[in-house]
């Protein structure tokens, strides 16, 4: 018999949940499963599935995915599913009206948020009393999705992402780092500091200035901003701006880039010698993952799920609104690139052994096999 699962994923965001949903699909068919799909019109989870070659249906909006059940419904039933997996909490709300329509349908619910909000209301006791298990992507996560989700204990479960070890790894070709930093207007010899993420305010891009313009400006560094810059890309414009108004007039004008998004963010991690992630409160942090799996030590907040990724022997931990602190931290490896050598393969061992997408999709695979058992 064929493994099946129907992805369900109604966003029209371009952030990290959507790349799961394509990582997840990608993944689940190396390994023998059957995925078709739901999505919305036009969206970023669309082309993941195109690019994924399934069978999907989209629709114009949520509204119009409820009012189209009975037809959802028939669909699954010709194909044979009976397993949903699905990414926004609103997505429950087609998933409780299946449940209700078939039987016996399981429905797994991974939270990419965990929100600090209780959500016990009837409609969420309704909603989540249809989950088979909820799906919580970190510790901290999964905490807070214990006092916060109307479901008992033992069906919330922490599986945290993984990344492809094969695709982010370390580059120890001096020939390519160099020829692509040349590329990107690094200047030669300068220790290369970079960070992964859309410019929000969130993402901690204006600490992350400030202590870089509080560096020794003798110091030979370059900083490099990749992600997103705008709504397009999926950046806050206003945000964009007020950093560069804080860059200009300073050193750091000619020391730091904003390259905006990058799909090829693989081949540029691995140039780098120190990723910073200020994140205030990341419910994971796919970016620091996958800088680790290529080697870089990392400076990083101590909040949110980033205590679980980073170790003191793959980098350092820094109070998100402690300017003088991540100015220190960064100092440091600077000066000291024997340290960054053995944080960087410190931090790629452990993405082998804790956080590899393989073992990610194995385990998720496990969970779906053993629900049945559970009831």
């Amino acid at each position: 018999m064929v493994n099946k699962v129907l992805q369900l994923c109604l966003s029209d965001g371009k952030g990290g949940m959507e790349l799961y949903v394509d990582r997840t699909i990608e993944g689940l068919k190396e390994n023998g499963w059957e995925v078709i799909g739901i999505c919305l019109n036009k969206s970023k989870v669309e082309g993941y599935m195109q690019r994924n070659n399934i069978a999907y249906t989209a629709f114009k909006s949520n509204i119009f995915a409820l009012f189209n059940v009975l037809s959802i419904r028939r669909w699954l039933i010709k194909e044979n599913v009976n397993i949903i997996h699905c990414h926004k909490s609103s997505d429950l709300r087609l998933t409780t009206l299946l449940a209700l329509l078939m039987p016996g349908l399981e429905i797994f619910y991974t939270d990419h948020v965990g929100g600090k909000r209780p959500k016990k209301s009837l409609y969420h006791r309704l909603a989540y009393g249809k989950v088979s298990r909820v799906i919580s992507i970190s510790q901290a996560t999964y905490q807070r999705n214990v006092i916060n989700f109307p479901v008992p204990r033992q069906q919330v479960i922490c599986l945290p992402h993984g990344v492809d070890i094969n695709k982010y790894q370390p580059c120890n070709n001096e020939n390519i780092i160099r020829a692509k930093r040349e590329a990107l207007g690094i200047p030669e010899g300068a220790t290369l500091i970079g960070l992964p993420g859309r410019v929000t305010p969130g993402k901690g891009h204006d600490i992350w200035v400030k202590a870089l313009i509080e560096l020794d400006p003798k110091l030979n560094f370059y900083a490099l901003s990749i992600g997103g810059t705008d709504y397009s890309s999926g950046g806050v414009e206003s945000f964009y701006k007020s950093l560069q108004a804080l860059i200009a007039d300073t050193p750091l004008a000619n020391k730091i880039a904003f390259l905006g998004h990058h799909s090829d963010l693989a081949d540029i991690l691995p140039i780098l010698d120190i990723v910073c992630i200020p994140s205030k409160n990341e419910a994971f942090g796919l970016t620091i993952i996958e800088s680790m799996a290529c080697g870089l030590p990392i400076v990083g907040s101590n909040t949110g799920s980033l205590p679980e990724l980073v170790d003191p022997d793959s980098g350092v931990l820094v109070g998100p609104l402690d300017v003088s602190g991540w100015r220190d931290a960064i100092d440091a490896l600077i000066r000291n690139k024997a340290q960054r050598h053995t944080m960087g393969n410190a931090a790629r061992q452990r993405v082998e052994q804790q956080f590899s997408h393989q073992q990610h999709v194995k385990r998720l695979i496990d969970i779906y096999s053993a629900s049945a058992s559970f009831y």
